[in-house]
């Protein structure tokens, strides 16, 4: 019987089963690469973690591969563990006593595998802001920061954690996934969508496990102090910045309920505003910064309209 801890991301992020641990690996510089098939990624992937990639169209596809690789009789409770599924990629991985049970496994849905033409961003940000992006670096750059966002989860030191731990784990796959990229420039400018990213994600959509902008902003920055920002202060401060952003948006929508177009008015108004609290400030400033970096003309656009 394989024991399993399962963690569940329904933001941005990832998605991990844990069968109680694996076995690490050895990063290697990245290049800026494309992946144009889950082979190519895959082949990327291993140089880090062993891993099988898999992309799924549906649930029942999704557990007839954990059928063949884990079996499902082999998982308690395993219709509950996997009742409903994340939007994003996630990671399956963990060990059978001191061995491991199976490569760590990393599942992408259909809809945003490589060749299917969706930009991952932009539908991991609900296409708010458009099916296309602008972006400091590429869409193909940013799909692969998230792969390997992923497969750094694949190491044992991510397995079974919870509060502050997991949070932290999310800010180091965040890092590992922009420092194996080997040239600076590059890096540079994949980091700056990755921020954009995650200061979107985290105060619209993320749970409090991913509210993380303001920590991977300092991080990238590197602008820590003997003040550093406590996980309760940053989810805090993420958790009224979205109520703002969302009591707004509704406040000045014309229809029943407020489309993408009055939470973006909603962002750009609030930015303008007398910060009453420091922290929820900077991030409502970053947020209308991040939408700005990713979708300039609708961003202009709803800025006349003022």
């Amino acid at each position: 019987m394989v024991k399993s801890v399962f963690r569940r991301y329904l933001s941005a992020a990832c998605f991990s089963c844990l069968l109680s641990g694996m076995a690490g690996g050895v990063a290697l510089p990245a290049k800026a690469q494309e992946f144009r098939t889950l082979a190519d990624i895959e082949r990327d992937l291993n140089r880090y973690e062993k891993v099988a990639l898999h992309s799924f169209a549906d649930r029942d596809a999704f557990l007839s591969i954990i059928d063949q690789t884990l079996g499902l009789d082999n998982i308690k409770g395993a219709d509950l563990l996997f009742a409903k599924l994340p939007r994003s990629p996630f990671t399956v991985s963990g060990r059978r006593g001191n061995n491991q049970a199976v490569p760590c496994q990393i599942f992408i849905p259909a809809k945003i595998s490589p060749g299917s033409g969706t930009e991952i961003f932009a539908d991991l940000m609900r296409g708010w802001f458009g099916d296309q992006l602008h972006y400091a670096s590429s869409a193909n750059l940013t799909y692969g920061w998230l792969m390997r966002h992923e497969v750094r989860h694949c190491d044992p030191s991510h397995f079974g954690d919870g509060g502050s731990k997991e949070r932290d784990n999310e800010i180091e796959a965040d890092l590992f996934a922009l420092n194996v990229i080997s040239d600076p420039a590059v890096r540079q400018k994949l980091a700056q969508d990755a921020l954009a990213f995650r200061m979107i994600t985290a105060t619209l959509f993320a749970s409090s496990s991913h509210m993380t902008g303001l920590s991977l902003k300092r991080a990238l920055h590197d602008t820590q102090s003997g003040n550093d920002l406590s996980a309760a202060d940053e989810i805090a401060a993420f958790l009224a910045a979205r109520q703002q952003v969302f009591d707004h948006a509704k406040a000045i929508a014309t229809g029943a309920r407020p489309t993408n177009q009055d939470i973006i008015r909603a962002v750009i108004e609030l930015a303008d505003t007398p910060p009453s609290n420091q922290l929820v400030a900077e991030i409502l400033v970053d947020l209308d910064q991040a939408i700005a970096h990713f979708a300039p003309d609708l961003h202009d656009r709803n800025k006349s309209v003022q």
